[in-house]
């Protein structure tokens, strides 16, 4: 009797563990970026123990995941002095590696996310606005080089993966895009990471400074536009609503 008491007690357990672990955690899109940090973590527990030396690049995946992830818009300048950071550890190849497989995680990702959300009928207006719907015909025309030309470049790349949703881009191209386009960037930040070895707090200063920045742009441009009305809001993907 006591072994099967026992028994139930421990698949009670194993039931609740589970319960806890698959329960959402704030929104859709937080619960996922969340998931997504603690598997990694998981997964590095084993390797660091194993091999040590492998830590460094441990942790670029974990922070690497919200500054490719969906918080990327309000994070602008955050992955290259993760990268920077990390390359002051290990070579510029194996950094660049690891940086670029969260990144093109990261997108897999986002791109059900930005799909969940564009699809939403609180966007149909900006979906059918004059302006997004000539930016997809653009998109249309070249859709590999624009999304590999955007990767590789500044631009903010929120915007082809909108833009690339709405066009109902196949995922696979779009990834390879991404991740031929986002590699020499990815490897010149890691190489100047090992070279200049900037101080992380400089580094840290660089990911506070530009989010502040971004937060406080879009706070003042929210107002103005409830201040003014009519014009139709850019998608907001972090809250998934338009603001």
């Amino acid at each position: 009797m006591n072994v099967v008491e026992d028994s139930g007690a421990v698949a009670r357990a194993i039931g609740k563990a589970w319960q806890f672990l698959v329960r959402p955690r704030g929104s859709r899109i937080s619960d996922i970026v969340l998931r997504s940090m603690g598997i990694v973590a998981l997964l590095g527990i084993p390797l660091t123990f194993a091999f040590p030396r492998l830590v460094p690049l441990v942790w670029l995946a974990v922070l690497s995941l919200p500054a490719s992830g969906p918080l990327g818009p309000i994070m602008p300048a955050a992955l290259e002095p993760i990268v920077m950071e990390a390359a002051k550890y290990e070579k510029a190849i194996w950094v660049t590696l690891v940086a670029l497989s969260t990144y093109v995680y990261m997108e897999y990702v986002n791109w059900h996310i930005y799909r969940w959300v564009l699809d939403r009928d609180v966007l149909s207006r900006f979906r059918d606005h004059r302006r997004v719907q000539a930016a997809v015909r653009y998109f249309s025309r070249y859709p590999f080089a624009t999304t590999m030309v955007a990767a590789a470049t500044p631009f903010p790349c929120w915007v082809i993966r909108v833009l690339a949703v709405l066009h109902r881009y196949p995922m696979r191209p779009y990834l390879i895009a991404i991740a031929i386009g986002r590699f020499p960037r990815i490897y010149l930040y890691a190489w100047l990471g090992g070279f200049l070895r900037i101080p992380t707090v400089v580094l840290l200063a660089v990911v506070v400074g530009s989010t502040a920045v971004v937060l406080v742009h879009r706070l003042v441009s929210r107002r103005r536009e409830q201040s003014r009305g009519g014009a139709v809001p850019a998608p907001d993907v972090e809250t998934g609503s338009a603001g």
